[in-house]
């Protein structure tokens, strides 16, 4: 609890102490999808807000977030990725050739891939309706893969994002994705062919 006071402005601790004491709590549960084109401010609220933080508004797409991530687990549990399941909206369904428009998207690597993602709660309170503080992060990441699956009457899009925060319980001489060498060395092409192969690199301690 303090730790996570310490995290909030100053001018907001008194305020969020007081929400957290009370009997409920409301949160929104938030999802930024960082695309090449369109970037994505999702949130599971019927009614779109501005954040305290950014100052970006999060859309009332809450219907869109078909499944979650496990983000609570315990250090035994931490993986280096987690996988998003977004269902596809109606208007986009109904629209023609909507299937194979699906799959170029999909497809379209350049639009996603090494760019950010970040799942986040929001305080609300519940006698303004407003929030409260800054957003707190659940999980912050790197988009990494896309996968389309079509059950009857619609379409599910899986996006694997790659976690920073899964990593807090790496050894100091630990993993090392291809990802992880570009975001500090763009120009650095070492690791490309790492995660091709479905492994991580472990450096040893000399």
């Amino acid at each position: 609890m303090i730790e996570f006071l310490q995290a909030q402005p100053e001018e907001y601790r008194d305020q969020v102490m007081d929400l957290l004491g009370r009997g409920a709590v409301q949160m929104a549960v938030m999802l930024h999808l960082d695309f090449l084109t369109d970037p994505v401010w999702l949130s599971n609220r019927n009614i779109p807000f501005t954040d305290l933080k950014w100052g970006h508004t999060w859309g009332a797409g809450g219907g869109l977030l078909v499944g979650l991530p496990e983000v609570n687990g315990g250090d035994n549990q931490l993986a280096p990725f987690h996988e998003y399941r977004l269902g596809m909206p109606n208007e986009w369904i109904d629209a023609e050739n909507w299937a194979a428009d699906l799959v170029e998207m999909v497809g379209d690597v350049a639009e996603y891939r090494g760019r950010d993602s970040g799942l986040y709660g929001q305080l609300f309170d519940p006698d303004s309706n407003q929030p409260v503080g800054h957003p707190f992060a659940f999980d912050i990441g790197i988009m990494d893969r896309m996968t389309v699956s079509f059950p009857r009457g619609g379409a599910i899009v899986s996006l694997t994002t790659e976690s920073f925060m899964a990593r807090k319980g790496v050894p100091v001489y630990g993993m090392q994705t291809y990802f992880d060498q570009k975001r500090r060395h763009p120009t650095d092409e070492g690791l490309q062919f790492v995660t091709e192969a479905g492994k991580l690199i472990t450096w040893t301690d000399w």
